[in-house]
């Protein structure tokens, strides 16, 4: 019996590349050990066949942005959870694959406050990151508040009031309008933590749900609470 190898040794040996080519021929999914697709470049092998994949490609693996509809009372999770543990949207048009490292060094994002569910973000790209942290500020957010009660529209102008009253400088333009009986629609920049909430119920309505639906140009779409979807890598926020 062969004493147990690396994989990524193994296979650096196999195809007389790199060590790093061969982590990234396993990171992309095209090697199989006993001819099951294998990940994990530390996976350590016998005497078992392992083969590579034919067209299998040493281009770079494009970083991916992931967005997952958090449902109410739900906390933000590991994002490699989700693999195996939650539905792929149907809405998903990126062309990505199920690879471990698409869920891997995933970065939180224009995080929801607490209680509130909807649009979540993650992503792997600089470029998403940089965006979603130094110019969050710039980007529309939409959010449903499913609320009981009445409320006037002075009440709703009082909303809008206490939305942008603590933040200095120029005030942010606020919508709030009524969507149906039961939902409000609420749409600013520069939404302050916890702060939707605060101020629907400080005109006296009982507040059942705060859901983003809009994070600049990206919408949850007809997503249901727990699916997750991969962004194409040419969508911008």
């Amino acid at each position: 019996m062969t004493e147990p190898v690396r994989l990524s040794k193994f296979l650096s040996h196999q195809q007389g590349i790199s060590r790093r080519e061969a982590e990234h021929l396993i990171a992309s999914g095209v090697v199989r050990v006993a001819g099951e697709i294998v990940e994990a470049p530390f996976f350590k092998v016998t005497d078992e066949i392992v083969t590579v994949d034919e067209g299998a490609s040493m281009e770079p693996i494009e970083p991916l942005t992931l967005v997952w509809y958090q449902s109410p009372g739900e906390e933000q999770i590991d994002p490699l959870t989700l693999r195996d543990g939650a539905p792929r949207s149907a809405l998903d048009n990126s062309g990505a694959d199920w690879l471990k490292v698409h869920f891997l060094s995933q970065h939180p994002l224009a995080e929801l406050g607490e209680g509130e569910s909807g649009l979540a973000v993650w992503s792997q790209n600089r470029g998403v990151i940089r965006k979603l942290g130094d110019d969050l500020d710039q980007l529309e957010q939409e959010y449903i508040v499913e609320v009981e009660g009445e409320l006037d529209e002075e009440g709703l102008r009082r909303i809008g009031y206490a939305l942008c009253a603590d933040i200095r400088g120029r005030k942010p333009k606020v919508s709030v309008s009524w969507q149906s009986d039961i939902r409000l629609r609420i749409a600013m920049k520069r939404v302050p933590p916890g702060g939707i909430r605060a101020a629907v119920e400080a005109q006296g309505l009982k507040v059942n749900e705060v859901r983003r639906l809009r994070l600049g140009a990206v919408t949850l779409g007809r997503m249901a609470p727990g699916e997750w979807r991969f962004l194409p890598v040419d969508v911008r926020f």
